[in-house]
């Protein structure tokens, strides 16, 4: 029984792990270089094409910048955003100096603009290595979001999947809890509660990719790794569960009947 005990504290533990992906998502953005590649970007919206310049890398200086620039800023709306958010955030360290990448998404009351800064610090100094901007017709959580509008048989086929494997899982649980078995409970507790051999797929693009070395708690899950990113849906095996299910008559441990003596 304690072992059994353990078995579930362990897994309790790892689902109160399972954090908010949107939480992890804004701890991970470096504010001062989010800030500043916001107040990069107003710079081209404004036209103050000097302070852009100063902040560029010199060796990125090309006569043909300020040309580059004018063209930038006629790629923005008129007026100021309605909404400005980080939706991607990278950052890699190297012996010579941090580099950010960061993508912000613009909302006009007509249009999205996508934009991608890179920034990179060194000696203490932050300097602007690229930006780059892309027009949108809607917003990247609009085209993200998650429904059924548009989707063929393989969205409802991995939709059903997602919710009838946890079932499943969950069935195969609490039936092995009940179960009086001959051997270690515990170790097949743990073998149920998991899913073998990821399957990931993107919701938005219907695309997907095999993980075969993984395993998926309860054997199914989704998430977004941002706040406008596309939904993920991850699928596993679940193999511990139909393994339990078809050997639980094997694995039951019966007691032994005494025989009754019969009065003359």
């Amino acid at each position: 029984m304690p072992r059994i005990i353990t078995a579930f504290a362990i897994l309790a533990s790892l689902v109160m792990c399972a954090c908010s992906q949107e939480s992890i998502f804004e701890s991970l953005i470096p504010k001062q270089e989010a800030a500043l590649a916001k107040e990069l970007v107003a710079k081209i919206g404004s036209r103050d094409f000097s302070a852009v310049e100063e902040a560029l890398n010199p060796d990125l200086r090309t006569p043909d910048l300020r040309a580059k620039l004018e063209q930038m800023a006629g790629m923005l709306p008129q007026g100021a955003p309605k909404s400005v958010l980080v939706i991607g955030s990278n950052t890699m360290t190297r012996a010579a100096g941090t580099t950010y990448e960061l993508t912000l998404e613009y909302e006009y009351p007509d249009a999205w603009v996508i934009a991608a800064v890179t920034l990179e610090r060194s000696d203490g100094k932050i300097v602007l290595q690229g930006i780059t901007f892309t027009p949108r017709a809607r917003s990247l959580a609009a085209e993200n979001r998650f429904t059924f509008e548009g989707k063929g048989a393989l969205h409802y086929i991995v939709f059903a999947l997602a919710v009838v494997i946890p079932m499943l899982v969950v069935y195969a649980l609490v039936l092995c809890v009940r179960t009086k078995m001959k051997q270690r409970k515990w170790l097949w507790i743990l073998f149920i509660a998991i899913g073998l051999v990821q399957v990931h797929f993107n919701w938005t693009t219907a695309s997907w990719n095999v993980q075969p070395v993984s395993f998926v708690l309860l054997g199914a899950g989704f998430a977004k790794s941002g706040p406008v990113a596309p939904w993920i849906f991850t699928l596993a095996f679940p193999l511990g569960a139909i393994l339990f299910l078809v050997r639980r008559r094997s694995l039951q441990y019966h007691e032994a009947s005494l025989p009754v003596a019969v009065a003359e």
